[in-house]
């Protein structure tokens, strides 16, 4: 039996911790603070089922007598305990790693900046719609679909089923024999900048998820976007689309790849990044269903039609006196925010704030200098927004005050939206709770 830390007691390492268990690992699980309040129900069930727990933990792997360790996303690759425990030779592999090890089925991989949820549930229903067992497993989470946290997805995984996980920078850090079937990067732009050193080093980690794969794999990427272009160093098989010599395409009236053809009419958007979302996993189904030899290609647009939007990602909420409003939590950047409020035709009364992820906001000024839309600033870093915005706004302190305003002074026509472009973490637990707190302050006012 082998010892085992997991170190974070957050949603990946409650899983991890979990699937050692369940496999029979002795487990220990630390963290240098006390698991948020959401997650001590879990915590305090893994220790009913033999797990060590140690809380505001202040020792030394070496010490634990443990002979790997898991590591949760948010735990940086340079923290102290993680070099100490690797000069004493204990293995430290990511959540990705420890799942690919145990699961005996086959992964997935969407990873990138913006769109890789959409892009990531948008495959799944596709494949599930072509006839493949597939689990919708990841990083992807409060979307309103089934989803699981990776490893519990890969404990519990059996011959059959297809994994498909959206997979984040943090926990591509880790990677060494990561081998999905098939993987995209939806896209690359600045984000985490407090985790990397820089752009380059950022989208260096996200072209990890391809590193291990081999010729019968595919890897999906647009071919006019140069951050997405696979390396030399890529084995898999070139999956491109968008180019003029690509055999896959968005055409005026339809998505159309080999042998495939879907009309724009029949499903049930028409944003331009939704497009590519699904064009990205029409791709990656047929890659999946080329590798594994399962599952019918022409059914695979039927899981598009059921595609019903994601919650916290341009959630349409409602409608009163002419006004619509619009749940994107999940906007935690500024090219985010321009993508998704440039497909929203109509002025708009924007609420931005929160926590600065050290990120260039100038993409972000140079498409509100027009003065189209209102902004409305709020949460910890609002000063500062104020300053790189350098464009009229309305500064709050809390997202409350700042969806009231906006309610008092949108018109019909128009719409109030919530593309924050920053982290959530300054006055909420995570993106899922900032919006709720939206979700049920607009609900209210829609149906008042």
């Amino acid at each position: 039996m082998s010892r085992i830390a997991i170190m974070g007691l957050g949603r990946s390492g409650i899983s991890a911790g979990r699937a050692a268990l369940q496999r029979g690992d002795s487990v220990v699980l630390v963290d240098e603070s006390e698991p948020k309040a959401s997650h001590r129900a879990q915590v305090d069930e893994l220790a009913s089922l033999g797990a060590e727990v140690r809380t505001t933990w202040t020792g030394a792997f070496a010490d634990e007598g443990v002979h790997r360790i898991v590591v949760s996303p948010g735990v940086p690759q340079d923290h102290p305990k993680l070099l100490a425990a690797a000069r004493a030779e204990i293995e430290v592999l990511g959540e990705i790693e420890f799942a690919y090890e145990i699961s005996k089925a086959p992964i997935v991989a969407v990873t990138g900046t913006n769109g890789k949820s959409t892009t990531t549930v948008m495959a799944y229903l596709c494949l599930r719609a072509a006839g493949v067992d597939a689990v919708l497993c990841g990083n992807v989470y409060g979307t309103g679909y089934p989803e699981v946290p990776l490893s519990e997805a890969a404990a519990n995984a059996v011959n059959g089923e297809v994994l498909v996980a959206e997979v984040s920078s943090f926990q591509l850090e880790w990677v060494s024999r990561f081998r999905p079937i098939a993987a995209t990067i939806t896209n690359i732009s600045c984000d985490h900048l407090v985790r990397y050193r820089d752009f380059e080093e950022y989208a260096e980690v996200k072209h990890r998820v391809y590193k291990r794969m081999g010729p019968e794999d595919g890897y999906v990427f647009a071919s006019e976007d140069p951050n997405v272009q696979p390396g030399p160093e890529c084995r898999a098989r070139r999956v491109s689309f968008g180019g003029p010599a690509d055999s896959a395409s968005i055409s005026e009236g339809a998505l159309v790849l080999p042998g495939i053809e879907v009309p724009r009419s029949q499903l049930p958007f028409d944003q331009p990044y939704n497009l590519q979302n699904a064009l990205s996993a029409l791709l990656l189904g047929l890659a999946v269903i080329e590798r594994t030899g399962r599952g019918e290609p022409a059914r695979l647009a039927e899981g598009l039609r059921e595609f019903r939007g994601l919650r916290h990602r341009m959630e349409c909420l409602g409608e009163r006196d002419g006004v619509l409003v619009v749940n994107n939590s999940m906007s935690t950047n500024p090219a985010a925010v321009v993508a998704s409020s440039s497909a929203l035709d109509r002025p708009q009364h924007l609420l931005l704030g929160g926590r600065d992820k050290n990120l260039e906001f100038s993409p972000l000024r140079d498409y509100l200098s027009s003065g189209r839309h209102s902004v409305y600033l709020f949460g910890e870093n609002k000063d500062m927004l104020l300053r790189e915005l350098d464009v009229p706004s309305r500064v709050h302190s809390t997202l409350q005050e700042a969806f009231g305003e906006a309610a008092q002074r949108a018109k019909p026509g128009e719409a109030i939206v919530l593309a924050p472009s920053m982290a959530s973490t300054d006055q909420f637990e995570d993106f899922r709770e900032r919006g709720e707190v939206f979700r049920a302050l607009a609900l209210e006012w829609l149906e008042s």
